[in-house]
Order: structure tokens, then C-alpha cells, then sequence
């Protein structure tokens, strides 16, 4: 019986059928990797990043979503520079789920001046903060757009009586955002909100109000903390 186990598998290893077949299987496997290789190239875009690009603007260029373009390019972060290199999915290729309107995660359409707005708030609130804290800031403005005690426009949220520091000190009308803070803003705006939810933010070292420090805490990032 040993015998008959040693032939056979002596035949598996050895046998000039089998050893063609593998070679069939493996010529198979090399063809369709390729083939599959070139169709991913066939269905994607080379696109150089110019100065004011984010993704999500890229995404609205091209009727696609940043998680997209970032699969397609290999990519997690979102901060561009001039010159980077993306590959684009081709639109009907990409997630027929995707959405190419400017409406964003609560049914907001914003326009080219609250994008502006938003940002700006960003830039006076969060300046110095990591990029996650200054999508966090964007993201509590927006949750305050979608919560019923709030004002329901953009500039109602951000011109509520004390409701933020750089309107009262006249900081908000003063700096202009940068790249990042644009950045920040169209993240916000497309749905990330690394808050889970917080409608409020504060910096512990500098707050005063007992009222704010009664709120429950979701996180903290960077120097903020926020909470609900």
C-alpha cells in the first residue's frame, strides 16, 4: 500500500500531464493578471494637482468620489500639492452609488461663498491645530446645521449671538484660509467628521464657561476638546 502512495504521488510531481498542466494554469493566471492590469489603465485618468485642487473638487470635476480617486492612486491623506500625480477612475467605471451634485452629508448645497465661509471660520478657530482638528472644527459647524436649536443657514450658525470667539474679536473677517483650511472645509462638507457628532468645541486651557464644561465629552484633538 506504501508503494502505491509513493507511485502516485511520484506521478503527481513527476508526470509530464500534470507538470503541463500546471504550466497551462500558470500561463492563465500571467494572461489574466495583465489583461486585468491593462483594462484598470484603460479605465483611469493621469491628473497633475494645480495650485487650489483638493479632492473633492477634483471628484466634482470628474464625476467622482475622493475615496475613488484615492483607491485608484493608492492614497489615505487628503492634503495635495501642486504637482502630485492622481489617477482618476473613469465616471462609469467608478461606484454608481456616487454622488456628483454639491450636496453634502445633510442636504446642504452650498455655495462657492459658504465653502469660503466655512473655511475662513476654520482658519481663525483651528489655526496650528492638526489637520483632523481643523476638519473636526468645519464638522461641529455643519452638525449644528442638521441639530433643531440651531440657526438653519451657514452664516446664521456662524453669526449666532456669542457663538464664536473670531466673529466677536473680528479675527473671522481678517484672515483668509489657506490651502489646508479649504481643504478641511470640503471634508467637512463631504461628510467626514472625525467629531462623531459633537455640536461643541473648546480649548481647556483658555475656556471660561462653567456651562461648556458641564457638555459630555466625545474627543479631544489637538488643543480642542469637543463635546455634545
Amino acid at each position: 500500500m506504501k508503494n502505491k502512495i509513493l507511485r502516485a504521488k511520484n506521478w503527481i510531481t513527476t508526470s509530464p500531464v500534470h507538470a503541463n498542466w500546471k504550466k497551462g494554469l500558470v500561463s492563465c493566471l500571467v494572461v489574466a493578471t495583465l489583461f486585468l492590469g491593462f483594462s484598470v489603465i484603460a479605465q483611469a485618468a493621469s491628473y497633475t494637482v494645480q495650485p487650489g485642487d483638493t479632492l473633492w473638487l477634483i471628484g466634482q470635476r470628474f464625476g467622482v468620489t475622493v475615496d475613488e480617486i484615492k483607491q485608484a492612486t493608492g492614497i489615505w491623506y487628503d492634503l495635495l500639492y501642486p504637482g502630485d500625480i492622481l489617477t482618476v477612475p473613469d465616471k462609469n467605471t467608478a461606484s454608481p452609488n456616487r454622488s456628483t451634485s454639491l450636496t453634502s452629508r445633510g442636504g446642504i448645497r452650498p455655495s462657492s461663498q459658504e465653502v469660503q465661509m466655512l473655511a475662513q471660520m476654520i482658519m481663525a478657530e483651528a489655526q496650528g491645530e492638526p489637520y483632523e482638528g481643523k476638519v473636526a472644527v468645519g464638522a461641529v459647524i455643519l452638525n449644528r446645521l442638521e441639530d433643531p436649536a440651531f440657526p438653519k443657514t451657514l452664516s446664521g450658525v456662524l453669526y449666532d449671538a456669542d457663538a464664536f470667539e473670531p466673529i466677536l474679536n473680528g479675527t473671522f473677517h481678517s484672515n483668509q484660509p489657506n490651502q489646508e483650511s479649504i481643504q478641511a472645509a470640503t471634508d467637512a462638507l463631504s461628510g467626514l467628521d472625525p467629531t462623531g457628532g459633537a455640536l461643541y468645541f473648546y480649548n481647556p486651557s483658555t475656556a471660561w464657561s462653567p456651562w461648556v464644561f458641564s457638555r459630555p465629552v466625545v474627543t479631544q484633538i489637538g488643543n480642542h476638546v469637543f463635546a455634545k
